[in-house]
C-alpha cells in the first residue's frame, strides 16, 4: 500500500479523543505494510471509519459487525460491496470464500476467541489469510502509571492500574505470538508472521494522554468536546489545534518502530489457511 499520514486522518475524525487517534494510527501505518488480496472481509467493521482510512472508497468487498447503527454508518460509507449484521461465531458466507480476513483490535474483547478463529479458517480459501491486530502481552507493563508505579516500588498498585484499564476497555486477554499460533493451528492455519507495534515511548504517551485528555471519565475536555457545544462554533477550533499541534508534537511516536528483539503494545498477527 501506499504511503500515507495515518495520524493526521485520524486526529482529524478523532479529535475529541485524540489518544485513541494516536494508537488507530500507529495500528493503521503497522497493517499497511501488508498486502490484501481480494476478496477481501472485514470483521468487526464498525462504522466504516478504520476501513475509510485504510482501504478507501470500494475498498473492502464485505463488512460484517452486529450492532445495526454501526452497520448503518458502514453501508452509507461506500467502502464495502456489501455489509451484514453478525457477529464473528457465525459468518454468514460460505466456506472458501475469501482471499483475506481482516479484525481490527476486536478479538481482545472477546473473553473465547477460539470458535471466532475458527469461522474465520472456515471461510477463507486455502492459501487465504488472516491478519488481525491486537494489544500484546506486553501491553499491561508498557503502560506509563504501570511502570511509574513499578519504579516507586509498589507492584501490586501497578497491578491494580493494569486491572482497571482492563476494565475500562473491556479487555479479556493478552496472548502471545505463540499462543495465537496454537489457536490459528486449531483452525487449520498457520503463523506467517507475527510483529509488534506501538514501541514502548508511544505506549507510555498513549497511557499519560488518556488521562490528560480524560478518556473512559468526565473531564473538562469531554465537556468541551460534547456534541452538545456544537452550535457555539468552537468546537471547529479545537479540531484545528488537535490536528495541527498535535499531529506535530506527536509525529515521532506515531513515526516510531519497535526495536528488534523488544515487544511493543500492539501485535500484528498474520495467520494462513493451510488447504
Amino acid at each position: 500500500m501506499p504511503e500515507h499520514d495515518y495520524l493526521t486522518a485520524l486526529l482529524d475524525a478523532y479529535w475529541f479523543a485524540p489518544p485513541v487517534a494516536l494508537w488507530r494510527a500507529v495500528e493503521l501505518r503497522a497493517a499497511a505494510q501488508e498486502t490484501f488480496a481480494r476478496p477481501l472481509l472485514d470483521v468487526g467493521c464498525g462504522d466504516a471509519l478504520i476501513g475509510r482510512v485504510l482501504f478507501g472508497s470500494g475498498g473492502i468487498d464485505a463488512g460484517i459487525d452486529p450492532w445495526a447503527a454501526q452497520l448503518r454508518a458502514a453501508a452509507r460509507s461506500g467502502v464495502y460491496r456489501w455489509v451484514q449484521q453478525a457477529d464473528g461465531l457465525h459468518l454468514p458466507y460460505a466456506s472458501a470464500t475469501f482471499a483475506t480476513a481482516f479484525i481490527n483490535s476486536v478479538l481482545e474483547h472477546i473473553p473465547d476467541v477460539a470458535p471466532v478463529v475458527r469461522e474465520v479458517g472456515r471461510v477463507l480459501r486455502p492459501g487465504g489469510r488472516f491478519i488481525f491486530t491486537v494489544p500484546s502481552d506486553a501491553f499491561r507493563r508498557l503502560l506509563d502509571a504501570y511502570q511509574v508505579r513499578l519504579a516507586a516500588g509498589d507492584p501490586e498498585g501497578a497491578e491494580r492500574y493494569a486491572a482497571q484499564v482492563d476494565r475500562r476497555l473491556a479487555h479479556y486477554h493478552y496472548h502471545t505470538p505463540g499462543e495465537w499460533g496454537e489457536l490459528l493451528d486449531a483452525a487449520g492455519m498457520e503463523v506467517e508472521s507475527a510483529r509488534y507495534y506501538v514501541p514502548e515511548p508511544t505506549a507510555r504517551l498513549w497511557d499519560r494522554m488518556n488521562g490528560r485528555f480524560g478518556i473512559g471519565r468526565r473531564s473538562l475536555w469531554g465537556m468541551l468536546a460534547s456534541p452538545r457545544l456544537r452550535p457555539l462554533g468552537t468546537q471547529a477550533i479545537l479540531q484545528r489545534w488537535v490536528v495541527q499541534t498535535l499531529g506535530r508534537a506527536w509525529r515521532p511516536y506515531y513515526e516510531m518502530d519497535v526495536e528488534p528483539g523488544h515487544k511493543g503494545s500492539g501485535l500484528l498477527v498474520v495467520g494462513r489457511k493451510l488447504r
